[in-house]
């Protein structure tokens, strides 16, 4: 697994690196490996890049106070320096979405195409949730002594659509347990101030939005609502699936962004 020295971000990677670029931002329930059947099926035409955010698998802590800027600036370097693109095209899901969101608005040029799945334009987009309420018992019980594995476990299962297979889940939470505490702090932080209906706007490329239709973290009217504000965005729902759409029915989610990708609709 290759390592970035400077920015200490590690990643997964699969195909030609004379293929166009795909790269992959997982979900706080997740890590790298979380993206296998999409690494699988895209590797062939492309040079897959599934990265370990901070503080997630073999990548280095987030600074103490990390926030979306940080996070944002940290995978620019990450594409322009340590992988020396000028451009990819990018699939971010929950959190890694709302990361995409951030970074496409800023550096329109670096983003071929955006696809966003199970993700938001807000944290409690149309309502009224306390960012607080949300984060402050999280970050709460990790100092209580939470650990990943049982944070993991217990996430996961609560996310995941009805028809979620054990062995989804239980792959799931593999994949999440590879993350350490100050991840999953820098996740809860990120999602809790997430904020990006005043950038979507500026969001030039191709996009996606996709969600599963039993999604209750980040359901499908959030995808629609993404979709209607970027210009010419489309929304895609996926059946029989939840929060992590792409393990719980990847089959449809793959041909869905294939088609995207070749298309840009």
């Amino acid at each position: 697994m290759p390592t970035d020295t400077a920015a200490q971000i590690a990643w997964q990677e699969a195909g030609s690196t004379s293929n166009p670029t795909l790269i992959f931002l997982h979900a706080m329930a997740g890590s790298a490996t979380a993206w296998a059947p999409q690494m699988d099926a895209f590797s062939s035409n492309f040079r897959c890049i599934a990265w370990d955010m901070p503080g997630f698998g073999d990548s280095a802590d987030a600074p103490d106070g990390a926030d979306m800027d940080w996070t944002v600036a940290t995978l620019h370097r990450f594409v322009t320096q340590t992988l020396g693109l000028k451009s990819a095209h990018i699939v971010g899901l929950s959190v890694g979405g709302m990361i995409l969101q951030h970074l496409a608005a800023a550096y329109p040029d670096l983003v071929d195409s955006a696809a966003i799945l199970d993700s938001s334009p807000k944290f409690g987009y149309g309502g009224d949730s306390d960012p607080d309420a949300f984060a402050d018992p999280i970050l709460a019980g990790f100092d209580s002594g939470t650990t990943a594995a049982q944070f993991s476990d217990g996430m996961i299962r609560a996310i995941v659509g009805p028809n979620c297979s054990e062995d989804v889940k239980l792959a799931t939470i593999k994949s999440m347990s590879r993350a350490r505490i100050n991840g999953l702090a820098l996740t809860t932080r990120l999602i809790a101030h997430h904020d990006a209906v005043d950038k979507l706007g500026d969001i030039t490329c191709p996009t996606l939005a996709m969600a599963g239709a039993d999604d209750a973290e980040t359901p499908p009217a959030y995808a629609y609502a993404i979709a209607q504000m970027i210009t010419g965005a489309s929304a895609t729902i996926i059946p029989n699936s939840g929060h992590i759409v792409n393990l719980e029915n990847p089959t449809p989610v793959t041909a869905r962004l294939r088609f995207f990708l070749e298309h840009g609709l």
